[in-house]
């Protein structure tokens, strides 16, 4: 073969390489910068609806993840959390805040607070847990994947709602709150008959709790783990 068509071929083929790996290395650098976190001391962020994020995180300052947006890991020290309709989350928790999540909205993990309650709208998926410690849950035709969990907050299971696996109102554990129940009521769980409300897992007290289930309502086995 002639020396000018080798090296014609050697030329087309580092040519092709070299527009293969600047497609590729543009590919990448185009989702880096979809992928971009976000991360404040003081102020809210407010993702942009359909907007593509990685972490979110802020200390003081609440955080809107707007409609359609999507991020991973949502995060804040003292403020809430809203995450609009139709996004997507990998996780979001907050301390000092509640979490409002609005209708079809996916969260491939999980929801938590410390001191603030959580609601989740109408369609919505949680693959794992729903947490607080003082604060309400309210499910709304929701579908949780794993428990839901609490230890001061009421818990209110309707529309449909389906947990997957446990309801739990944990162990109070500092003695003090036991002895003199300063600022603690007991807490109620509601669990509505219609439209085929389910707690497929068991209902676990580790404290008095008021129940409030409806008749007709699927739940599984009522274990208390406390003494009267």
């Amino acid at each position: 073969m002639p020396f000018h068509t080798n090296h014609n071929i050697r030329l087309a083929a580092a040519s092709l390489l070299a527009l293969l790996l600047s497609s590729y290395l543009f590919a990448n650098n185009g989702h880096a910068e979809e992928l971009r976190e976000i991360s404040k001391v003081n102020g809210g962020i407010r993702i942009a609806a359909s907007e593509q994020v990685g972490e979110v995180s802020s200390v003081n300052g609440g955080i809107d993840i707007g409609r359609n947006a999507r991020a991973t890991s949502v995060e804040t020290v003292n403020g809430g959390i809203e995450i609009d309709d139709g996004a997507e989350i990998d996780s979001a928790e907050t301390v000092n805040g509640g979490i409002r999540v609005d209708d079809n909205v996916i969260v491939r993990r999980s929801l938590e607070t410390t001191n603030g309650g959580i609601r989740v709208g109408s369609g919505s998926k949680v693959g794992g847990t729903i947490e607080t410690v003082n604060g309400k849950i309210t499910l709304d035709n929701t579908h949780v994947g794993d428990s839901v969990i609490t230890t001061n907050g009421d818990v209110l299971i309707r529309n449909g709602s389906v947990i997957e696996g446990d309801v739990v109102f944990e162990g109070r554990r500092r003695s003090w709150t036991r002895w003199f129940n300063w600022g603690n009521k007991t807490p109620d769980l509601v669990i509505d008959a219609d439209a085929d409300a389910e707690v497929k897992g068991d209902i676990r007290l580790y404290h008095e709790v008021t129940l409030k289930i409806a008749e007709g309502a699927r739940v599984g086995d009522i274990k208390r783990h406390y003494r009267d």
